[in-house]
């Protein structure tokens, strides 16, 4: 793994590493959306994508190559800058992986955008949901 620390203008190139380098691989430095600036050439995703540079330590709970998406278990806030833990009740929702809003998914008998209650009606929050 080669680790640079870039800015989002620079540009850098990377030579395959043998001793007789016959070929070299020209990569535009990692777009981490503002995230971050330091990345590391990632062979299998210049495979796949035509361009190898992979963000690493992105900040605002992002993740992926160019920390254009949330960690697992977040969301994008309202101002599409950085991610918020959604903070799901992991006795009252079906997930902790919650919706583009936050919102997380309830068992029968539980309510709440974080699934922490239980509804009108209902009582004890258990595994199952409210009774």
């Amino acid at each position: 793994i080669y680790l640079f620390p870039l800015s989002l203008s620079l540009h850098f190139s990377l030579m395959n590493v043998s001793t007789n380098c016959s070929r070299c691989v020209s990569v535009s430095a990692c777009n981490c959306n503002g995230k971050n600036a330091e990345c590391y050439f990632d062979p299998e995703l210049y495979r796949a994508t035509g361009h190898g540079g992979h963000c690493r330590n992105c900040a605002d709970n992002t993740d992926g190559p160019n920390c254009e998406r949330c960690l697992d278990n977040y969301y994008r806030d309202s101002s599409g800058q950085r991610c918020l833990s959604c903070s799901c009740n992991p006795v009252g929702s079906l997930s902790t992986q919650c919706d583009n809003t936050g919102r997380c998914s309830c068992k029968p008998g539980v309510m709440g955008d974080k699934c922490d209650r239980c509804q009108p009606g209902f009582h004890t929050l258990t595994a199952a949901g409210c009774r």
